[in-house]
Order: C-alpha cells, then structure tokens, then sequence
C-alpha cells in the first residue's frame, strides 16, 4: 500500500517534505510512467537498495520510467484531479476490494445455501405472513406456567414503558454528569481535569459495553426475564451514551455569554444556569428523543438475554416453531417503531 500510495500520489514522506513525482518536461507522470516507477522500485529499492546506492541524487527506478522527485507547486497552482484517478480515490477502491475479498474468506459467504435452502425460507416467510393474532389482547394459556400471563397488546405497552423509563432516568443522570465531562467548565484547576478525566473515562467504559451484555448483566443479578433488568440496562447505558453527547455540546458552546457571566463575577453554577443551559437546551432535548427512538429499537431484543418485553413472547414463540404466532408479533414490533420513529422525529422537528 505504501508503495502504491508512493507512486501513484504523494505518499506522506512526500507531503511532509513538500516533494512530488514529475514526469517530463515539468508536467505529471503519465499513467505508464508511475506503473513502470512501481516495477523499478521492485527491482532497485528491495535487492538490498542497491538502485539507490549506485544512484543516490537519482534512482534508478526514477531513471527508468523517466521521472523526478522535486518541490511541489504552491496548492493554488497544482491541477485538482477527478477524485477516482487521485492517490486517495485509489485507495480507498483497493481498501474497499481488500476488506471485501478478505471478509468473504473470514466468514465463509455462501451463497449457495440460499438457494439449496430455499423450500426451508419458503415455508417461514408463507406462515410468518400468514400472522395469528389470537391472543393479541388475550393472554396465550401457555404462559400461565411461565410467570407470563400476558398478551401481546400487554407486553407492548410494557416495552414501550421500559423505553420511557429508562430513556428518563437517562437523561436525568446524564444532564448533571455531562458538566462534570466538559473541558470548557471543569478546565480550570488540577482538580477539575481529573473530574473531567475521570467522567469521560466512565462514559467511553459503560458505553463501550453494549445494551445486551448490561442486559445479560441485570438478567442475573435481579431476575431472568424481568422488565427490571431491561429497564436498568437501557438506563446504564443511555447515561454514557447521553452523558458524552451533552458534554460535547457544552464543550461547543459560545464562550461569549459565559465570558459575561464570569466578569460579572457570576459562580460556576451561575455559568451554568444562565450562559450554558440556554444554548444547550434545545440539543439535550433532540438527543434525548433520538436517544428514545434508540431505546424503543433496543427494548424489542434485550429479550433474548432476559432483559424483558415483548421480546420474550416473539423468542418464545421462535423456539416452539410457531411461525403464525411470530410473524403477529413482528407486526406489532414493527408498528411500535415505525410510530415511535414518527413521533420522535416529529419532535426533534419542533425543538430544534
């Protein structure tokens, strides 16, 4: 890659010094040149640099294809080339190429299962669109035994509550901590970069864990299968997430209004309230409705680890194998999100 990256653009060493490949008579290589520049290097540079030695002003790969490293032009002077044909615009097309060929041998890819097993998707998606709704507002008798004694209308209004409640107690966590994580409002003494260290360290940590591990998590220290441990996940987890995001705001404040407020010998909670708050609010507020949306999406899954929710009917009607039952609650998985995703975007639409 470096050495492509050399000879077919200006490679970072070249940028660095100011240096670039020329072809002939002042002007850019031709395509020709830099292949055959690529192919001298292999013979002179690799053998031990021995092209370079015998050569040093000149190598003799720069000999060969007829080209010379010198003083780029000033930006305004040097012709803009159409992105694919760039150094940059090649890379990025041999990385695509490289990630996807090497992805498809990691995994194994397959394509021919879908073909071989074609009479298996066949059957799923006819019973899945054939939906039972049955005990949409009736509890399923089966899960008098089971601690479950609720239909699929009651299991939906309980993951929607989840979501709520989580996204909620999120953000009531996160409003505060978010000061703590900024550098504008804790950067001011030792003390203060250590909170700030410290709370930037704590949202990347539990945001890094993943909404299902807090799930497996809360699933064995409260109960398996209880809203509970869902709720506590997505709030976990929504405090990181929504923590970093308001403390990046606060960081990209105007420091006018808060330069005022410090003059006028306002405190730090001053500063907050009356320079902060105002410009921040009406972002802690979009974020905090994409962050339900989020939840809303997320609640429907963390089932499968015990977290709760309507999850628990749709996986255990997967393990029975009844495929009208799952498809019915799919659909109302999927209208809980659709109408979610409407009403949130809706209200982002108003407050920003």
């Amino acid at each position: 890659m470096a050495v492509l990256c050399r000879n077919l653009g200006r490679s970072l060493g070249l940028r660095a010094f100011g240096l670039e490949v020329w072809g002939g008579s002042g002007n850019p290589p031709r395509r020709g040149q830099r292949w055959l520049r690529i192919l001298g290097w292999h013979l002179s540079v690799l053998p031990l640099g021995l092209g370079v030695w015998l050569s040093p002003q000149r190598p003799l790969h720069d000999r060969l294809a007829g080209t010379v490293v010198q003083m780029a032009p000033p930006p305004h002077e040097a012709k803009r080339r159409r992105a694919l044909v760039s150094q940059w615009g090649l890379m990025a097309l041999l990385l695509t190429g490289l990630t996807i060929w090497l992805g498809w041998l990691i995994i194994q890819v397959d394509l021919g299962l879908l073909i071989r097993r074609r009479a298996h998707g066949l059957t799923l998606w006819r019973e899945m669109l054939r939906p039972d709704f049955t005990y949409f507002a009736v509890p399923d008798p089966v899960f008098e035994l089971r601690r479950l004694p609720f239909s699929i209308l009651d299991m939906a209004v309980i993951t929607l509550f989840m979501a709520l409640l989580a996204t909620v107690l999120g953000a009531l966590f996160a409003f505060p901590l978010s000061f703590l994580g900024a550098r504008n409002i804790m950067g001011f003494n030792i003390l203060g970069w250590m909170v700030y260290f410290v709370m930037r360290g704590l949202f990347n940590i539990f945001r890094s864990i993943e909404t299902l591990l807090w799930a497996v998590i809360f699933a064995i220290w409260v109960i398996w299968g209880s809203p509970l441990a869902g709720v506590l996940a997505l709030t976990v987890h929504t405090i990181a997430a929504l923590g970093k995001l308001y403390s990046e705001q606060v960081e990209g404040i105007d420091p006018g209004p808060v330069e005022a407020v410090v003059a006028a010998g306002g405190s730090r909670l001053e500063v907050i309230r009356y320079a902060v708050i105002p410009q921040v609010a009406p972002s802690f507020w979009a974020f905090t409705m994409y962050r339900w949306d989020i939840n809303v999406r997320m609640s429907t899954v963390i089932a499968l680890v015990g977290g709760g929710g309507i999850g628990d009917l749709l996986f255990y009607y997967k393990n029975q194998g009844d495929w009208p039952k799952v498809g019915a609650v799919i659909m109302v998985i999927v209208a809980i999100v659709w109408a979610m995703d409407y009403i949130s975007g809706r209200l982002r639409e108003r407050i920003t």
